[in-house]
């Protein structure tokens, strides 16, 4: 039998974030060992509780969610995805409240326990903003040796960025903390980047949802609920398309089965001053950097198979 991917998942759940969340209590092949959650999508906070009303309404409350920052290490947490994510950041459907709550372990230091206790076993998966990796590490810097990999859904390098008055190629993860990307960049850990690059070309489109919604179970119906409202805002901001990007969950996925992607390695670092270009992720992939290189930058998806993996998981009824 094939070892488990082992994974510690950072949200800030919103809606792709629920959709991460489902992905990797639903695979086969992932054991999800604990939620962390931050601010990005929405406030910290509802964040929190947002992570425990998914798992509540998976059926998983045995889960772990530690709650971590609520800010970047520069500046203060602005809220500013209400139009992508609903004010409640899922889609303004309201769920019930959670039979359960969160631990009173700080994430960071979660994060730092469950990678030390099992050294070369477990993944994080940061697909908000990075602050709780990078002060983990920070804390820790050994654990960037002993965690398996850090998948972290961020970067674009030849997709334009998320729209909005802020630099033109930059993400939005890397947007909310440039300096927490640049010390995980810096680690010494075995990155890998799942950006806009490979996100964006993965979409759950409308007539994929009503087939979820047909043949799903509940959960995998409310969740087509909640993610109207995310398809709705991509129609709005990228007129034509016909979906919105699968960017969480994609990370997910590529956790637990790097073949997925086609990767180059490249030397990746984060532009901190720029006024044009702060949180813009800068690769050099010039030959005379190969000994610098940091990370294994997604560049093509096996499209058809990770939606296909997808699918089927949002048509699995639970047991």
């Amino acid at each position: 039998m094939t070892e488990r991917c082992r994974i510690i998942l950072d949200v800030d759940t919103g809606i792709d974030d629920a959709m991460a969340i489902f992905y990797a209590v639903r695979r086969p092949g992932i054991r999800l060992e604990a939620l962390t959650t931050t601010f990005g999508n929405t406030d910290t906070s509802i964040a929190t509780e947002n992570t425990l009303k998914i798992l509540e309404l998976l059926g998983r409350p045995e889960i772990p969610v530690a709650r971590g920052v609520a800010r970047s290490l520069i500046n203060p947490y602005k809220r500013m995805a209400d139009h992508v994510h609903g004010s409640n950041g899922l889609g303004d459907v309201e769920l019930p409240a959670p039979s359960f709550k969160a631990v009173d372990e700080h994430a960071i230091d979660l994060m730092i326990r469950v990678v030390k206790e099992n050294p070369g076993e477990i993944t994080l998966v940061p697909v908000g903003p990075i602050t709780n990796v990078a002060l983990a590490l920070t804390k820790a810097p050994e654990i960037a040796k002993l965690a398996r990999g850090i998948v972290i859904m961020g970067s674009t390098i030849f997709h334009p960025g998320i729209h909005g008055p802020i630099p033109p190629m930059v993400d939005a993860n890397f947007a909310n903390d440039p300096e927490a990307a640049h010390i995980v960049l810096q680690s010494g850990a075995n990155v890998t980047l799942v950006g806009m690059d490979v996100t964006m070309t993965t979409l759950l489109s409308t007539d994929m949802m009503e087939e979820i919604s047909r043949e799903g179970d509940h959960a995998a119906q409310t969740l087509m609920k909640i993610t109207a409202f995310y398809v709705d805002s991509y129609k709005t901001m990228y007129p034509g398309i016909t979906g919105c990007g699968l960017h969480d969950p994609l990370a997910v996925a590529i956790a637990e089965d790097p073949s997925l992607a086609t990767m180059e390695r490249m030397y990746v670092d984060v532009e901190l001053h720029g006024e044009l270009t702060r949180g813009q992720t800068i690769a050099d992939r010039r030959r005379t950097a190969h000994h610098r290189r940091n990370a294994d930058v997604c560049m093509a998806i096996d499209r058809p198979r990770f939606e296909a993996d997808f699918m089927a998981l949002m048509k699995q009824r639970a047991a």
